[in-house]
């Protein structure tokens, strides 16, 4: 994990934008920042799509006490997938 893994999934993240109309009323919300951070920390180069999925859903169901959408997820971790694989 590094700076620039975190902003390419804080972008990721903040275009997505798992928490809809509710981002408004989280005041340190910051583009996702800490739940990247915390996607990226338990994710390595040997998780899966599916696992890393799974990863992103916990992350931010704990976060934000919202159900994430399973097909949104897969998408987003296969983006990850291929960014911490990339040479």
């Amino acid at each position: 994990m590094n700076k620039k893994h975190i902003d390419r999934l804080k972008d990721i993240l903040s275009e997505w934008n798992p928490l809809g109309d509710m981002a408004n009323q989280i005041s340190d919300l910051e583009n996702y920042e800490i739940e990247a951070t915390d996607i990226l920390f338990h994710i390595n180069k040997k998780n899966s799509v599916e696992q890393i999925s799974k990863i992103i859903k916990t992350v931010l169901e704990q976060a934000f006490d919202i159900d994430v959408n399973k097909e949104k997820s897969l998408e987003v971790a296969h983006k990850i997938h291929l960014m911490i694989n990339e040479k």
